[in-house]
């Protein structure tokens, strides 16, 4: 049997002051009976509508997880992209200082303006003034111009030393470099002190991991990784990562990177999405090939803001304020206030985010999130210090930084976005998160999420629809006991919202026989809301006497049904709601039985009909007890064949051999490729990568060009060419991807 929460119990009333809350109380009190209004002569109607909602355990603890909003990873959504083309005299050596600026820019925003101030004096803190910052790092204290340029000796001292002089005392640098001593004597003839510079810590990590570097992102830390490159260091500032890893096991992250974006007006640097993967160290995929990263480093403020603010006044001209109250299993309940504005053009929803009781391993509050209409722009957004935003296409997300003991009870933050308006005000579920935290062992507990009722945008351009329950037919069963004079039948069955309505009310669904009184009945109750798409698997029965009409027996499954006229639903077709189905329950003819037929489907037919449709038979029983096996499942499976290769001399005074090759990528599966499929050829002498974004249908070819220089470099050359080298694309046969062959320069 199925269970669900008890009933919604919910105060509608109108107020004035958003401080009133005598209406409150009372409904706690009294939460049967409807709140009256506390005063009169309102200057505007609006509501205040209190939802105590007891949420489906689904676990132990009680959480229930969401899946709107769409929480996939960690992403700095603010953090600048500068290019190294933004002053004339740049060049690649300047990633140090750009990336150093690019982070205290960001820490200008989140708590410490004095990083960033107006450098060019054209009475606006902005991007300008981050290019400008990272002009006087490099010139002034990483000493970028030099021959060598920016070393990371160089980077740690001249970041140290500009933060030391603007916040003494406030922040620690941790550098994950363990040879940087040895480098530091070398180039500076300094010995390694975690005091070294005045006023800042110099803390020395091991070398850098992917695990480091997402935990130092998610702690809201400025991160900066190298790698180096045979023409220098290259720096890149830590923006993201995504929980899951791809299929190959790499780790989806993506970085700052000061390369210029020519499809932008103007100068802007781009965002490398790339993978990181850990063999005997941390190496980056850049620029189609592996490259290790030596060393990275985190700037932490030595003491985190507690993350806690008053409560937002609403003010009296909102076009809409809302309160909900939810409660979470028995870790305690969570107030949730939403005050929406409106200036212009532009929507401003603020929530304040008051934790009532709520305790998990003895903290508090952690993480706030809203689902955001995909096609709606984000035009700002605000939270107190230390909280992190993180912009999703479906989600905004605030989280504290990891370490955390979050907002205790009694206390409250307030988050805000501004959007294009005008918007429609919704119900909608968001989620909150408690804070990872160490149990006394030092084991990791993880945060935990569970979903709230609040209000949020809805996309003003969405046309208004309905919801519409239909009943899915999946399997049936019906046992007799000719002793007991008994029969229980059994249905199995899904209910869909094919409409495009969300549900925000429980509903039935009942089994019911005209010739076999009894029946049985189950209701869905929100939350979670029953959204359009939702799927909600039932098993319906009941046990009856034999008498009666059981060769076959009728009886129908219906959703939403009386006693209201139509339901307790409005729906877009009210004429769906039931399914009418037919069982032989006990008959003397021939044995029936569970069919298995080569689809992997079920039928509850006879031996010979079994027989007839190439089934495998199942005498007595039904299909709700017999597992089929599925079909065959398809599967894509490339294979790639080198056509065509050749060498050439390109050179005017001195040899330069440039090799040309072409190779054809089939797919021998039985699966079309939907992904773009990446192609590498190599040689002892370099490589290149082309990409094939044609879909390949089974039996499908696509070609695959290939241009590599080889300098100076004569004679053969061993060549591979590989299909799929970065392993992102699931195949029935992962160890035929290669062709190899020889490419020889006259």
């Amino acid at each position: 049997m199925l269970t669900f929460p008890s009933p919604l119990h919910s105060c509608l009333y109108w107020r004035r002051d958003p401080s009133d809350v005598d209406c409150r109380v009372y409904w706690r009190s009294k939460r049967d009976e409807y709140c009256r209004p506390q005063r009169g002569g309102m200057a505007m109607r609006r509501y205040l509508l209190v939802v105590l909602a007891a949420v489906i355990l689904g676990s132990a603890l009680g959480w229930i997880v969401t899946a709107q909003p769409d929480i996939p990873g960690y992403v700095v959504s603010d953090l600048q992209l500068i290019s190294q083309e933004s002053k004339a005299d740049w060049s690649e050596k300047w990633t140090g200082p750009i990336q150093a600026a690019t982070i205290l820019a960001w820490f200008a925003d989140h708590g410490y303006p004095a990083f960033l101030r107006d450098f060019n004096n054209d009475g606006v803190i902005d991007e300008l003034d981050t290019i400008e910052l990272a002009d006087i790092l490099g010139r002034i204290f990483m000493s970028t111009e030099t021959i060598r340029g920016t070393t990371d000796v160089r980077l740690v001292l001249g970041l140290a030393q500009y933060v030391a002089e603007t916040y003494p005392g406030q922040f620690v640098l941790k550098i994950y470099d363990s040879g940087l001593p040895g480098e530091m004597a070398m180039e500076a003839g300094q010995t390694y002190d975690p005091n070294l510079v005045a006023g800042i810590e110099l803390v020395l990590e091991v070398d850098p991991s992917i695990a480091a570097y997402e935990e130092e992102l998610e702690s809201g830390e400025g991160v900066v990784i190298g790698i180096e490159l045979s023409d220098g260091n290259t720096y890149l500032s830590g923006r993201s990562f995504l929980y899951e890893p791809t299929t190959g096991g790499n780790a989806p992250i993506d970085l700052a990177w000061s390369s210029e974006d020519y499809w932008l007006v103007g100068n802007q640097g781009k965002v490398l999405e790339t993978v990181g993967k850990m063999d005997d160290v941390f190496y980056l995929d850049y620029q189609s090939g592996w490259e290790r990263v030596e060393f990275m480093l985190a700037l932490s403020p030595a003491d985190d803001p507690h993350g806690t603010s008053d409560p937002n006044e609403c003010p009296d001209n909102a076009i809409a304020y809302d309160v909900f109250i939810t409660e979470i299993g028995d870790t305690g309940s969570v107030e949730v206030e939403e005050c929406v504005t409106r200036t212009d053009d532009v929507d401003t929803y603020t929530y304040t985010v008051t934790n009532i009781d709520f305790l998990y391993n003895g903290c508090g509050l952690c993480l706030f999130a809203i689902p955001k209409p995909v096609t709606l722009a984000t035009l700002t957004h605000s939270e107190s210090v230390p909280w992190l935003y993180s912009l999703y296409p479906s989600a905004w997300v605030w989280r504290l930084p990891l370490g955390s003991c979050g907002i205790l009870p009694g206390e409250s933050a307030v988050f805000s976005v501004s959007v294009p308006g005008p918007t429609s005000d919704s119900l909608v579920i968001g989620v909150i998160g408690s804070c990872a935290t160490f149990s006394p062992s030092g084991v990791y507990q993880p945060s935990e999420l569970a979903g709230i009722r609040t209000t949020g945008p809805a996309d003003p351009d969405e046309e208004s629809g309905c919801p519409d329950l239909a009943v899915r037919y999946l399997d049936q069963s019906c046992q007799c006991d000719p002793i007991d004079g008994v029969c229980t039948l059994r249905v199995w069955v899904d209910v869909v919202n094919v409409g495009t309505e969300t549900i925000l009310v429980p509903f039935d669904i009942s089994l019911t026989s005209l010739g076999h009184p009894g029946g049985d009945t189950q209701t869905y109750i929100v939350p979670p809301i029953f959204a359009p798409g939702d799927v909600w698997p039932v098993q319906l029965s009941y046990t009856f006497s034999m008498g009666g009409e059981l060769c076959p027996m009728d009886y129908v499954v219906t959703v939403d049904p009386s006693p209201a006229p139509d339901g307790v639903i409005a729906e877009c077709d009210e004429s769906n709601n039931s399914y009418f189905g037919s069982i032989d329950c006990f008959c003397d003819e021939q044995e029936r039985g569970a069919c298995c037929l080569p689809d992997g489907s079920c039928v509850e037919i006879t031996s010979a009909e079994c027989a007839d449709e190439g089934g495998d038979f199942h005498p007595g029983v039904s299909c709700a007890v017999v597992q089929c096996p599925p079909p065959e499942q398809s599967c894509v499976d490339l294979i790639v064949e080198i056509t065509e290769m050749s060498c050439r001399n390109v050179g005017a005074a001195a040899p330069q051999y440039e090799l040309t090759i072409e190779a054809l990528v089939t797919n021998i599966g039985s699966a079309t490729v939907t992904e773009s499929i990446w192609v590498r050829a190599s040689t002892d002498c370099g490589s290149d990568t082309d990409i094939v974004h044609t879909d390949l249908d089974p039996g499908d070819s696509a070609t695959a060009e290939f241009v590599i220089e080889c300098g100076i470099q004569g004679g053969c050359h061993p060549l591979t060419v590989t299909v799929d080298h970065t392993l992102f694309i699931v195949e029935c046969d992962e160890n035929n991807n290669e062709d190899t062959d020889t490419v020889c320069c006259r």
